[in-house]
């Protein structure tokens, strides 16, 4: 050894491997997780959802995106993959009821906590499981899978919607259910769908429920007249082929 060469020292060395040990989980953590963040939410379109493929995810999503969720029992697969496509929903509570209510499907703020801020409100989305004649092809239970992520992430943009409303707000637009206004609020639901993401499954979910109730009539599925309060398969096609995330 050189007279100028510093001998290592065992300590510092022992030291720097220790605190090596300990802060670099700390340090490289939060990139993996926010990594996992990233590969959980959907950076496009996905054209189907297949539940064998999609149940391998089940406790990734649930950690991600079941925070003050209570989920229906038997769609929380479903539920959390349209979920995922709603990152602003993250951390909003919301309460999913399945029960005997005559509506297929419908979405809420809870009425305690109207007077609330809007991140701070309890939404419901309640699920019917009983229907008669046709109209049990509504019934959730009764759906593709891909076809119950579409619906449920309708009911879920009407939650993004009511984000951004007020009580004074969502008053009018309870009101604007009685009357024909009714079409132009749905319609802008499926449009609000499509943009985040869920268009394709909206489309299987119009396709399945059309074929039951209507399968002899052909403008059921070729509609393109904005009559109807939901899209007809054919319009959220025309949308999804003029949007950029639908491109590939």
């Amino acid at each position: 050894m050189s007279r100028y060469e510093i001998a290592a020292n065992p300590f510092n060395t022992k030291a720097r491997k220790i605190l090596l040990y300990f802060f670099l989980p700390v340090l490289i953590g939060p990139v993996n997780n926010l990594a996992a963040q990233n590969n959980l939410v959907p950076q496009g379109a996905i054209r189907e959802y297949l539940e064998h493929e999609q149940r391998m995810n089940y406790d990734a999503l649930l950690v991600e995106f079941g925070n003050n969720k209570k989920l229906p029992k038997d769609f929380e697969l479903q539920t959390l993959l349209a979920l995922r496509h709603y990152p602003e929903l993250r951390n909003t509570k919301i309460n999913f009821i399945v029960g005997d209510v005559s509506i297929p499907l419908s979405s809420r703020p809870h009425w305690s906590s109207m007077l609330r801020s809007a991140k701070n409100r309890t939404y419901q989305i309640i699920i019917d499981n009983e229907l008669e004649g046709a109209r049990k092809a509504l019934l959730l239970k009764n759906q593709p899978f891909n076809a119950q992520v579409g619906i449920i992430g309708h009911e879920l943009a009407h939650t993004i919607y009511y984000l951004s409303r007020s009580f004074f707000g969502i008053a009018g637009d309870a009101l604007c259910q009685l009357t024909d206004c009714r079409i132009k609020f749905e319609r802008a639901t499926d449009r609000r769908l499509i943009d985040y993401g869920l268009g394709w499954q909206r489309f299987d979910h119009a396709t399945f429920v059309r074929s039951r109730i209507a399968p002899t009539s052909a403008s059921a599925f070729t509609a393109e007249n904005g009559n109807g309060a939901y899209m007809s398969p054919a319009e959220i096609m025309q949308i999804m082929e003029g949007h950029d995330i639908y491109s590939d």
